[in-house]
Formats: structure tokens, sequence, C-alpha cells
């Protein structure tokens, strides 16, 4: 069962009866993708309840955001749980909305009850626009973002007595990382556990720090069997888990087996083993100035070859061509390392033949050199 069949079984228990699992994290994790603008109040005053905030959600919602995959599930997940026992009470505050060009970063916080909070930050859809602060983590510490979701936590939380779950999916999971990390040491004191739901990992001077080991034992790092984003940078103690699609499709919460109460766990697919591999090597062979220039390069060539989804590449040989014909300009040396990232992407791929790609490639190059 998903997501979805969780909440018909278990809607009617209240976490008194059946206490906070990781099924719930999933969930809230995903609620954080619900544009709660003016539904949630920014503060504890005229706190509102979870169905309170869906009442007002729905009766000034419109479909303009019905593009947005992640959006559309959070959306329905958010209508199926609002009139349930175990949901509906729930109280949420201090939401955050902001957005920049190099950076989106919303939050809100959920009362379980009167001694234990989960704070829910945001993740990145599909869209190509929301995976560039991916990619900046790469050689980029901390982020705005990042930045953002250590005040979060310190701001409301340092004068509370609460317990603190804090949780995300996907750029959220790597958020709550981070925010755990360096919140303020009465804040992290209280902090009782931390879910990256097939989020980023970190760099690697960061997954050796100190901050880092003071909340390993908090940290649970749950990623699909067939992950793609959950596998960047570096990671450990991973927890996997089933999901019923592959490769980046696996992404989407609403793929991941539930059994009983729990995520179904497994072990890691070939194919993500290999592409974390690949990518750690491939990764570490460049300084951080040159990633940030590859970064910067890549989301350009995306823009001008009219690209807006991730998904959309998986789906359409014909816009790896155009994402080919777009890198003329590029000088050479990042270039190869766009090239050699997108056949690494699909090198065990089943959707796109590899040698196509290679074919594709060796065509433009001779074009270039020609001119």
């Amino acid at each position: 069962m998903n997501l979805n069949r969780f909440v018909d079984m278990y809607g009617n228990s209240s976490f008194d009866e059946i206490p906070f699992t990781e099924v719930d994290n999933v969930i809230f994790a995903t609620l954080a993708y619900v544009p709660f603008h003016d539904c949630i109040v920014t503060s504890k005053i005229n706190k509102k309840t979870l169905s309170r905030v869906a009442n007002d959600f729905f009766s000034n919602y419109s479909s303009k955001n019905k593009n947005i995959y992640a959006v559309r599930k959070a959306i329905k997940l958010l209508n199926n749980i609002k009139g349930t026992k175990r949901y509906k009470d729930l109280v949420l505050y201090h939401y955050v909305y902001e957005s920049g060009s190099e950076e989106q970063f919303s939050a809100f916080t959920i009362e379980i009850n009167k001694s234990l909070y989960y704070v829910s930050f945001e993740g990145t859809d599909q869209l190509v626009s929301g995976w560039k602060e991916d990619f900046m983590f790469s050689y980029c510490f901390p982020t705005i973002s990042q930045k953002k979701a250590i005040s979060y936590v310190n701001r409301h939380f340092l004068f509370s007595r609460k317990k603190l779950i804090i949780g995300g999916h996907s750029k959220g999971g790597n958020l709550a990382i981070v925010a755990g990390m360096y919140a303020n040491y009465f804040v992290k004191k209280r902090i009782i556990k931390i879910y990256n739901n097939d989020g980023p990992g970190l760099l690697k001077e960061q997954i050796e720090s100190n901050n880092y080991s003071s909340i390993k034992d908090r940290l649970v790092n749950i990623i699909p069997n067939y992950s793609v984003v959950g596998i960047l940078l570096h990671h450990d103690n991973m927890c996997v888990i089933r999901s019923m699609k592959k490769g980046i499709f696996s992404h989407d919460v609403m793929s991941w087996v539930v059994r009983d109460k729990e995520l179904e766990k497994t072990v890691i697919s070939p194919y993500s083993k290999e592409l974390h591999d690949r990518l750690i090597t491939w990764i570490e062979k460049y300084d951080n100035e040159t990633r940030e220039k590859f970064v910067i390069s890549l989301f350009s060539v995306f823009d001008r070859a009219g690209i807006n989804s991730i998904i959309d590449i998986f789906e359409n040989k014909k816009l790896i061509l155009k994402l080919i014909l777009e890198t003329k300009g590029i000088e050479s040396d990042i270039r190869k390392m766009i090239k050699d990232f997108i056949l690494l992407i699909f090198q065990t791929s089943s959707e796109v033949k590899i040698d196509e790609i290679k074919m594709m490639f060796q065509k433009k190059s001779k074009t270039i050199e020609s001119k």
C-alpha cells in the first residue's frame, strides 16, 4: 500500500493510540509542498488546526499549480487527511515562504501534541528551476536556504521546552540535516529525530565534521531502492525502502511501499549503487570553483533549451539533443563536464540507450570543430 492507503487504515487512530511513525514523517514532509499562503498563521497566536487550514486552503485554491507534480500530490494528501481523527486536530503554525533567483525556502511547524513538534521543510519538485540549489550543494556550504533552515529552528524553538522532529523530502531533507547540525545547543538537545527523505547528502568535509557527529545518532536517511536524488553527495546509515517505480520516478513518495505502519525495507539497487559511486568519483575530480562553473553553465543550457522538467529529459530523447546543441559557446572543459554528467545520469538507465547519446555528442562535437 502507499501513503493514502495508510491514511485509510490508520486515520481513525490518534497519536496516543498509535505513536508517531516514519510514515507520518513522510506525510508531514510531503505537506510542505502545499502552498499554504495566508492559510497558516505565522505565530502561535490564533493558531489553527489542520482541518481548519485545509478548509481555508480549499476555499481559495485554484488549479494554477496543477502542472507541479509534488504540489498536486501534496494537495490530494491534504484532502485525504483533513477529516481524519489522527490528523484533523493537529495545530499548524510558523509558516514561511520565500523565493528568489537562487533559492526557494518554505517551512512550517506541526504540533503533534503538547510535548512534540514536527518541523517540515519544503523540497524540490521535478521542475528544473528548483534543482539548481540542489546542485549548488556540491560546491557551496551553507546555501541561502540552509542558512534560513538553521535560523528557522533557532528563532522559533530556542526558548521552547518541546521535543522536536525535523524532516523534509528532497532538498527539504538536506535542510533538515543542516538545521539539526547547526541548531543552537539548547535546541539541538531537544531534537529527537531528523528525517532526510530522499534528499541530497553533504560535502565530505561536512559529513566528517563535529557538527554532523553531534546529530548522527538521530538522523534517518530514507532512500528508495532506485534513488537518484538521495544518493547525491555523501551519506551514511541509509535506510533503503521499496519503491514501485525506478530511477528519477522513485523520488515520488506516493510510489513508496508501506507495510502495516512502516515503510517496507529492502536493499539498494545496483542502478543506484553504481550511480552513487560514479557521481562521487566524478564530482571529486573537480575543485569547488570548477563545480560552480559547471552548475551555472548546466542550468543556462537547460534554460536555453526550454527544458522545464527533469522528468521530460527521461521521457523525450529529443530534449537530450537540444541540451547538446545548447552547449555551443561554452568553454570546452565545462562542455566536457556537461557531456560526462549527462552520460553518467543515463549510464544505467534502461529508458535511454547510452550509445545513442554518445553518438549525439560525437556529431555535435564534429559540427563545432568544423566551424
